[in-house]
């Protein structure tokens, strides 16, 4: 029987799996190697614009359910606004703005349909794609595993539907383009997002992540009795069948939460994962903008996504303050170059005559933000039996390194600490 558990990383799958722990009993110890807790989904104080500040943006849609559930447990539903249905806001140069956007009055298929004809260079041919579309994600048989740009070609998708709708969708959800990304694991985010109504819509935090999420789950950790140690980086890992001892402390069970090559480097293994960037460009801006919207997706654009984080948390005048944001950025511009680009991007999505005038921007760059979905990332290992591996490892047709399989990833772990016990987790 499982007494004690330690918890090696403090992102949100450390913390998830603590919390799941304890509320069973079990006696819980969380060792997080930084200062803070939070990992990738931490906040960190500006010290230019005095105030707290994310890494970047974090979206949320409706199939989230393991998210939902975890902010509901801990009393941080509150920080969390959600869209009353799917409206994905979208930008280019040639056509202005427009949006797809499912009708709320029509039932969820056909309004799916008609959002697709309806965008600017679109018609009757893309409503008949989404059909197509659909239908493969219904099929019991799930496609052999490629890369999605074969898959879309296979199911005759126009390119256009692909650059405004698809390869966006790619770029946010797997941090990859549709040429190298799973088609087992896209096919799964395709399925669980438009599964119906509420499940595909956007939500977004009120609050800087430290706020809105990490203090939440800490201070339920702690109500909960997990002793949390931060600034405590674990040297030594020793598992055995019985037991596993972590810094010379034993434990029935170590729960290991960290970026995939920080756990490899703790337990002396040599292996390869791929891994993709994001980059975050803050700007603060001396007078607001006008966005339309609190994101856009900007198509072809240096920024794939602009956020106004300013409109997002309700706490500064609207335009303030614009994240932009790019997937599986590959670092060719220079940071002065990507300011300048970002700008004068974002003067021309707001329609305005001159560019806005800076007071002070940063760059976020997260060199591993996620690990690939990769067929060979297991790298045949075979842990003791008293060491659980919580580490972002995605394999084709499993979630990607999201929020919610960081969350999912915490409570499976936790569950498989203690077998059979009442709590059951989504699975991967």
């Amino acid at each position: 029987m499982t007494t004690s558990v330690a918890v090696i990383g403090g992102g949100l799958t450390g913390l998830t799996a603590a919390i799941r722990l304890a509320e069973q009993g079990i006696s819980t110890e969380l060792f997080e190697a930084a200062p803070s807790l939070g990992g990738r989904t931490r906040s960190f104080f500006e010290p230019t614009m005095q105030q707290l500040c994310d890494n970047g943006p974090h979206l949320l849609i409706g199939a989230y359910a393991a998210t939902r559930r975890l902010l509901r447990d801990c009393n941080a539903e509150k920080h969390l606004h959600w869209q009353p249905s799917l409206s994905l806001p979208l930008w280019d140069i040639r056509r202005g703005h427009f949006a797809f956007q499912p009708a709320a009055k029509l039932p969820f298929a056909p309004a799916l349909l008609l959002a697709a004809a309806s965008m600017p260079g679109h018609s009757l041919t893309s409503s008949l794609a989404m059909l197509r579309l659909a239908a493969a994600l219904q099929r019991k048989k799930p496609p052999r595993e490629k890369q999605v740009a074969g898959w879309l070609d296979e199911l005759r998708i126009p390119d256009q539907l692909v650059r405004d709708l698809l390869e966006p969708l790619c770029l946010g959800a797997m941090n990859e383009a549709t040429e190298t990304a799973s088609t087992l694991t896209f096919r799964r985010v395709l399925k669980e997002s438009f599964a119906g109504r509420d499940q595909a819509r956007l939500g977004w935090f009120t609050a800087p992540l430290q706020t809105a999420l990490i203090e939440p789950l800490a201070q339920q950790a702690r109500q909960l009795g997990v002793q949390i140690h931060t600034g405590h980086r674990v040297r030594q890992l020793v598992g055995g069948d019985e037991d596993a001892r972590v810094d010379g402390k034993s434990y029935d069970k170590v729960v290991v939460a960290l970026p995939s090559h920080a756990a490899d480097k703790l337990m002396h293994r040599q292996l390869t994962r791929e891994t993709r960037a994001i980059s975050n460009i803050h700007l603060w801006l001396r007078h607001a903008v006008p966005m339309p919207a609190p994101l856009i997706g900007c198509i072809d654009g240096v920024g794939q996504w602009y956020f106004d984080v300013s409109q997002q948390w309700l706490t500064t005048t609207p335009g303030k303050h614009i994240c932009a944001v790019i997937s599986a950025d590959e670092g060719h511009r220079s940071g002065p170059d990507l300011v300048r680009c970002c700008i004068d991007e974002l003067s021309q999505l707001c329609g305005m005559s001159q560019q806005p005038e800076l007071i002070h921007s940063r760059i976020v760059s997260e060199r591993r933000a996620t690990t690939l979905v990769r067929p060979d990332h297991s790298g045949g290992e075979c842990l003791p039996a008293s060491i659980i591996n919580a580490c972002e490892i995605p394999l084709p047709g499993q979630l990607p390194a999201t929020i919610e399989s960081a969350v999912r990833r915490g409570e499976i772990a936790a569950q498989s600490c203690i077998p059979g016990h009442t709590y059951q987790p989504y699975p991967l």
